[in-house]
């Protein structure tokens, strides 16, 4: 009986086993980034990938195991010991921030407010005619995508794939530039909008911040027209 529920907990497909690696990679990225010792884990994976690659499922998935639990063991060690008992050091409290994307959620949590007082405060601002909302809702879209990303990742992976480099910090500034080029596109009559002036702005409002929550998106197709050009 043992046996079998043990060897049923086994993943029976490559894929199955294939996430799990895919994991425990972004396991060990953050671990290495924070300083904590991975070797050992490190030297399962590895053997983990190997077994993977010769589609020997169920040695796969124990070495990936193994590893984890290795890395679990490093990351215990990482904290600090008082009286027996276990407490979050620096780098432990840095993996985690790492893995779960949270430095990603606490900065784009503080663009959200700080676009947020920009909007109430300095909306009748304009820079050559152009209301600098555009630029500010646009900014507000784009730290709602990244807090979108974190969230997506947590819910299929249970960490953050995305956005564990510095890189996503440009997104904001990036996305006021776009934001201020849809105004000046669809205020000047280019592409027709419906409705009443009123009606108008608003629509422009929502483009805005639209275009802001599409700059990675934007980001991705421009840089594509500049190496076809």
């Amino acid at each position: 009986m043992d046996s079998d529920s043990k060897a049923c907990s086994i993943p029976q497909s490559c894929s199955e086993v294939e996430v799990d690696l895919k994991r425990l990679d972004h396991m060990l990225q953050a671990a290495h980034r924070s300083s904590i010792d991975i070797k050992d884990s490190y030297d399962f994976y590895v053997l983990a990938l190997k077994e993977f690659n010769k589609e020997n499922l169920s040695e796969s998935f124990l070495y990936c195991d193994r590893a984890t639990y290795e890395l679990t063991t490093a990351i215990n060690e990482a904290k600090f010991k008082v009286k027996g008992s276990r407490f979050p050091s620096m780098r432990t409290l840095s993996y985690f921030f790492k893995l779960y994307g949270l430095y990603a959620v606490i900065f784009a949590s503080c663009a959200v407010i700080l676009f947020s007082i920009l909007i109430a405060r300095f909306s009748e601002v304009s820079v050559l005619g152009v209301p600098l909302w555009s630029s500010f809702f646009a900014g507000l879209g784009s730290s709602a995508q990244i807090l979108t990303g974190v969230a997506d990742d947590l819910r299929r992976y249970g960490l953050a794939s995305r956005y564990k480099r510095l890189w996503y910090m440009a997104l904001p500034l990036l996305a006021m530039v776009f934001g201020y080029m849809a105004y000046l596109v669809f205020s000047s009559g280019f592409i027709a909008l419906d409705g009443d002036s009123k009606s108008r702005v608003f629509s422009i409002m929502f483009i805005c911040f639209l275009t802001g929550f599409l700059t990675k998106w934007l980001i991705g197709r421009l840089s594509r027209m500049s190496r076809d050009i």
